[in-house]
Formats: C-alpha cells, sequence, structure tokens
C-alpha cells in the first residue's frame, strides 16, 4: 500500500500540491491524506487570543469537503485530518510523515530574508522527514513522469543510495538518469572510478530499473545542476540528504535548499 501525505493550508501552492499528489495517487494507485496543522508555536501570543472561532471550526469542514472533491475528481481515496500542535509547522510534518510513504508539499521559495538563508518550510519539513518528500513549486502541473534525473556524487561517496527513489522509480517505470557533478579539471584517473562506480551500481540495481549515467564539470554545484534540468528537461530531480558528520551533511543540506529555493519542476528528497 502506497500512501501520500499532503500538508495543506489553503494557499495556492498547497492547492496546486493536493492536485498535484492526486494525480500521482492515480498514476501509482496510492491513497492521499490531506493535513492541516494548526501550529501554536508558530502564532505570536496575541494572535493566538484573537483567532476568530468560526474560521478555526471551519477547517475541518473546509477539509473534508476537499478531500470528498478530490475523491470524486480524481477516483482515489482521499482523507481529510487536521492537528493541532504546540510544536513547529515542520517538526509536526516530519513526525506525521513517518506513517506514510510520501509526503508532497507546495512551495513557492523563500517568504522573506530568513528563509532565503535558512530554507523554506517545505525544505525544512524535508530535512527532518524519514520519508521522501516531493516539493512542487507553485503553477507546476503534474505530467507522466517518464524520466527522473538523480544527482548525487557518488564518486566521493564511492556508493549510490537508492533505497528510499528505488520503490518510486519502480511503480513509475521510469528511466532513472544518475548525474555526477564533478571538478572542471579532467583526470583519466576520475574517469575509470566512475566507470567502475557505474558497473557496479548497474550490477545492484539494472535488473529492478532503467538506469544511465550522465557527467557535468563544474565548481558551481546548485547552479549545474539547476542548469542541466532546465536543459534536459526531466519530469523530476531526485537529490539526497546524506546523515554523515557535521560539514558534508551542511554541505549536502545547502546544495537542496540552493536548488529547492529556484526550480520550477518537481524536486524529490529522500535520506541515506
Amino acid at each position: 500500500m502506497r500512501k501520500i501525505l499532503c500538508p495543506t493550508d489553503f494557499s495556492e501552492s498547497a492547492q496546486n500540491a493536493v492536485a498535484y499528489a492526486a494525480k500521482l495517487a492515480q498514476a501509482t494507485e496510492a491513497t492521499v491524506t490531506l493535513l492541516n496543522v494548526q501550529s501554536l508555536f508558530e502564532l505570536a501570543a496575541p494572535q493566538v487570543a484573537d483567532e476568530d472561532e468560526a474560521t478555526v471550526k471551519s477547517i475541518p469542514d473546509a477539509l473534508e469537503e476537499q478531500s470528498l472533491e478530490v475523491s470524486r475528481s480524481f477516483r482515489i481515496s482521499c482523507y481529510a485530518e487536521t492537528q493541532s500542535s504546540s510544536v513547529s509547522l515542520t517538526r509536526t510534518i516530519a513526525e506525521k510523515a513517518s506513517d506514510y510513504d510520501l509526503v508532497v508539499m507546495g512551495t513557492n521559495g523563500p517568504d522573506d530574508i530568513y528563509q532565503f538563508l535558512t530554507g523554506s518550510n517545505a525544505y525544512k519539513a524535508a530535512i527532518k522527514s524519514s520519508v521522501p518528500v516531493l516539493l512542487i513549486p507553485n503553477g507546476c502541473g503534474f505530467t507522466e513522469i517518464k524520466r527522473v534525473v538523480y544527482a548525487f556524487d557518488y564518486l566521493t561517496a564511492r556508493k549510490l543510495p537508492l533505497e528510499q527513489l528505488k520503490p518510486w522509480i519502480k511503480v513509475l517505470k521510469c528511466e532513472l538518469a544518475v548525474l555526477q557533478v564533478m571538478e572542471e579539471a579532467y583526470s583519466e584517473e576520475f574517469e575509470e572510478e566512475l566507470k567502475e562506480l557505474q558497473f557496479i551500481s548497474k550490477s545492484l540495481w539494472a535488473d529492478d530499473i532503467t538506469l544511465t549515467f550522465d557527467t557535468i564539470r563544474s565548481y558551481e554545484i546548485a547552479e549545474s545542476i539547476h542548469s542541466y534540468v532546465l536543459r534536459s528537461q526531466p519530469d523530476m530531480l531526485a537529490l539526497c540528504a546524506v546523515h554523515r558528520n557535521l560539514l558534508e551533511r551542511f554541505f549536502h543540506n545547502s546544495l537542496i535548499k540552493d536548488i529547492s529555493s529556484v526550480s520550477n519542476y518537481p524536486v524529490f528528497i529522500f535520506h541515506h
């Protein structure tokens, strides 16, 4: 059973993500749960005190109505859930995500300078979540997923993490193009190592999924990945948040933050 969680605050970007999640559920025979979180952590005290009670009470009704409409329109099983929380919105979503296989979240990029520096709420939820999170930029509609680009430095890591990505690639029956970004200087030794790692990866995964490989050389990693995606126009970009030492984790998370803040294409973030 594939279960998709789709947090919503009824904003334009969230509504767009709901439609995307519904169509993805159609393609993968999954269910969708719409989640609205009322986080007291995000509100100032006067704001909490002045909150209109009728509006708060209407949220579960509005969410239930939307879930019924999604079920009718897309012919999938769609459920509604509201939750009050005394912790941050992103933490609440990340904790709730553990009961699901995928989180689909809408994003319109950073809302202010603080989010520009630290990342949007969608990015923060993706980094904290133990399950994959698919970020859908505002205005990005669903198209049949035929090709996914997975950007990862497998040359440095000496392995290609695929555990959380593989089940979705298999069910979508799409091609997976693995992109290695390396420094501009050419090295025959690096080329041989790449070929060796590609051979090993194909030996491990080729029975389950269709793998292709590509390489770009640049010192500007995030910018180069973004440019590559714009040129090659895959249906989705996949990025892996690697849990290693503090410096490596900062580097990978910063890469994901930079790309997710400018992308106009779906970004699938998973963990290793």
